[in-house]
């Protein structure tokens, strides 16, 4: 029994261990939301951590988070940020954008922002 129990944990150990090292190869761009309007083509694709404070909107629902009225990014899915609404968060995810779709990010974490 132990001899298939070490084999479970080694199996598990290697699976995380190459889990890790897949994220560890992609690099999390740090850049303001400034940053993502001003040229967002140079980072669609991309893994980026950016802050904001969250907003809401009922009809059709949608959730972002912006610095101003001008810098916003649409941040999805919205139950990572629906008790969030005001707060001031720090989130990274992968970036992307269409001229017709606009800013989205695909959220991998939100974290509260620590004020400046």
């Amino acid at each position: 029994m132990s001899g298939a129990r070490g084999a479970w944990s080694a199996g598990v150990y290697l699976l995380f261990s190459f889990a890790l090292l897949g994220c560890a190869d992609e690099r999390i761009s740090e850049v303001t939301l400034d940053q993502l309007v001003g040229a967002p083509g140079a980072f669609d694709g991309e893994r980026v951590r950016t802050r904001g404070i969250v907003q809401a909107f009922d009809d059709p629902e949608h959730y972002w988070i912006e610095t101003s009225p001008r810098n916003r990014l649409s941040v999805r899915p919205a139950s990572a940020v629906v008790d969030r609404v005001g707060e001031s968060v720090v989130v990274v995810g992968r970036f992307t954008w269409h001229p017709e779709q606009g800013r989205r990010l695909e959220l991998q974490s939100v974290l509260p922002a620590e004020e400046p």
